[in-house]
């Protein structure tokens, strides 16, 4: 059973069916995992995409259990070394394709969709942006560091871009924002500004607790 044929099936109960947009900072949920990605990223992928999954689908439920939720997710990482895809991208793809979607939700009333978007491509950019052969708009976002390691460039503002950009598209759709990282907080800011008033929620789901800081979070923050 596909999450369409899951979805048509729990019409009968006439639950509102809501769009949800969740846009995830996948080093962060990596992270929270404690496993080395770099040594293990596939089993790292495994337990990140279970958490985060869990996490989204508890919160909505949490919410208002007396709608139904349609999900599709968004992931931002540094997917590419210049063109090639990163050991971290090729993980998290295996496990998108042993995923049935149908079930991943423990929670009745929410599904997830199974096309999964990634942050190397943006929702909206001019065609001649777009490589072709990569099927993305945004090559080499994982670089040397200039001593050891590496770091990520460029992903922190795709996904703040994407964030608007998905509020002013469809403001009735909910947005989700899961990170840990306050620099991807304005843009959500900006998207509450957004879709609040076609009635529409945003949320912030993080680990971390904000209490006593300088944001105002309220009605916002959820803890993961």
């Amino acid at each position: 059973m596909t999450t369409k044929d899951k979805v048509l099936e729990n019409k009968s109960n006439c639950k509102q069916l809501v769009q949800v947009a969740c846009f995830i900072d996948w080093n962060s949920q990596l992270l929270l995992t404690k496993i080395d990605y770099i040594r293990d990223p596939l089993n790292a992928a495994r337990l990140a995409f279970k958490q985060t999954m869990r996490k989204i689908a508890c919160r909505l439920s949490e919410i208002d259990s007396k709608l139904q939720f349609m999900v599709s997710i968004r992931l931002y990482h540094g997917w590419h070394k210049g063109y090639e895809q990163t050991a971290n991208m090729k993980a998290v793809r295996k496990v998108i394709a042993e995923t049935d979607f149908a079930v991943v939700s423990e929670k009745q009333g929410v599904f997830f969709t199974e096309n999964v978007g990634w942050g190397s491509c943006l929702l909206s950019a001019l065609p001649s942006r777009y490589h072709q052969s990569l099927g993305i708009h945004l090559p080499n976002t994982l670089r040397n560091k200039s001593k050891k390691g590496h770091e990520e460039k460029m992903v922190d503002t795709a996904l703040a871009a994407d964030l608007v950009f998905s509020a002013c598209n469809d403001p009735s759709a909910w947005i989700i924002l899961v990170t840990e990282d306050d620099d991807l907080i304005p843009p959500l800011f900006i998207a509450e500004s957004i879709v609040v008033p076609k009635s529409a929620r945003a949320v912030l789901l993080s680990n971390r607790r904000h209490a006593g800081n300088f944001l105002k979070l309220a009605g916002l923050e959820s803890q993961g």
